[in-house]
C-alpha cells in the first residue's frame, strides 16, 4: 500500500512518499558491479527460487547449573541463493574466476568435433573441418552407437591402417571398411566462431556490487507497478556450483554478503523501493 502525505516547505508542496508492503510478482535481474569502475562484470535475467537467508551468531550466558541467563548477538552473515532457470556462460565465467572467452580471426579457439560418415563406393571421406594436427585413430560404429573396430594412421591405406595428412580435411579409409559401415571421428580443430568458459584451479569469483531488480504490485491496485532493488554493497559469489546437463536442469549460485568493514554501518545489504 502506498502512502502519501503532502507538506509545506519554503512555500513548497512536498510529497513524502511511504510504502509498508506490496506483492511480490517475480525478480527481473541481478547483475554484479565492479567495486572499481562500476562495470557491470554479469548479468542473468532468468531467475527462479531467489532466497535470502540472514543468520544471526550470539553467545549465551550461563550460570552454574549451565542454565541460559541472557543471549548477546554477536554477528550476522547475509546469503542470497537462486537458480538461473536456463544455462549461462557468463554466470558460468563468474563462478569460476575467469572471463568468457569469443573466438575470432585473430584469437581462434580450439574445438571438439565429433563425426560420424557412412561409407560409400567412395574409399576417401571428407571431415566438415580441417583438424589440427594429424588423426591418430578412426573408428567403426556399432548399430547400438558405440565404437567399434580401431584404425590406425600409417604410411598407406591397407585393412588395418588410414591415412590422414596434416592440414587436410579428407582421410582414405582402410581396404577393410566396406560399403554401409558408419566411421566415427573425433578430431580437434581450430575455429574462429565459438565460445569458452574455462574452470582453473588456481581463479576464483570476483567481489562486486550485487543488484537484485524485483517487480511487484500495490496489494490494492495491481496496476500500480512497484520496482524494488535489493542492494548488496560488498558481495563475493560462490564458487561452489552443481551443474545438471538436461532439459528441466537449472544453473544455480550464491551470493554472500559481507560487510564493508570500513564502513562505520557495516551495511550487508539495503532493500530500496523508490
Amino acid at each position: 500500500m502506498f502512502i502519501t502525505s503532502f507538506f509545506i516547505t519554503g512555500g513548497k508542496i512536498m510529497a513524502n512518499f511511504d510504502l509498508s508492503n506490496f506483492v511480490i510478482d517475480r525478480v527481473i535481474r541481478g547483475m554484479m558491479v565492479s567495486n572499481s569502475d562500476d562495470s557491470i562484470l554479469w548479468s542473468i535475467n532468468q531467475i527462479t527460487n531467489p532466497s535470502l537467508n540472514v543468520t544471526t551468531e550470539s553467545a549465551d550466558a550461563v550460570d552454574a547449573l549451565n542454565t541460559p541467563i541472557m543471549t548477546f548477538d554477536r554477528s550476522k552473515t547475509a546469503e542470497f541463493t537462486a537458480e538461473n532457470s536456463i544455462f549461462d556462460l557468463n554466470l558460468a565465467a563468474a563462478q569460476a574466476g575467469t572471463e568468457k572467452q569469443v573466438a575470432s580471426s585473430s584469437a581462434k579457439l580450439i574445438v571438439p568435433c565429433f563425426e560420424e560418415i557412412a561409407v560409400t563406393d567412395e574409399k576417401t571421406i571428407t571431415l566438415k573441418h580441417t583438424p589440427k594436427g594429424i588423426i591418430p585413430f578412426i573408428y567403426t560404429l556399432n548399430g547400438d552407437g558405440t565404437t567399434g573396430k580401431k584404425f590406425k594412421n600409417g604410411g598407406e591405406a591397407n585393412e588395418t591402417d588410414f591415412v590422414h595428412a596434416d592440414k587436410t580435411n579428407t582421410i582414405s579409409l582402410p581396404t577393410s571398411v566396406t560399403k554401409g559401415q558408419t566411421i566415427f571421428i573425433r578430431y580437434d580443430y581450430e575455429s574462429e566462431s565459438a565460445v569458452a568458459v574455462n574452470n582453473t584451479a588456481i581463479n576464483f569469483p570476483k567481489a562486486g556490487k550485487f543488484y537484485l531488480e524485483i517487480l511487484g504490485a500495490d496489494v490494492c491496485d495491481r496496476e500500480k507497478l512497484v520496482h524494488a532493488y535489493v542492494v548488496f554493497p560488498n558481495a563475493k559469489l560462490s564458487g561452489d556450483v552443481d551443474l545438471t546437463f538436461t532439459t528441466e536442469g537449472t544453473h544455480n549460485f550464491t551470493i554472500k554478503a559481507q560487510q564493508a568493514y570500513c564502513d562505520r554501518e557495516k551495511k550487508l545489504f539495503s532493500i530500496i523501493v523508490p
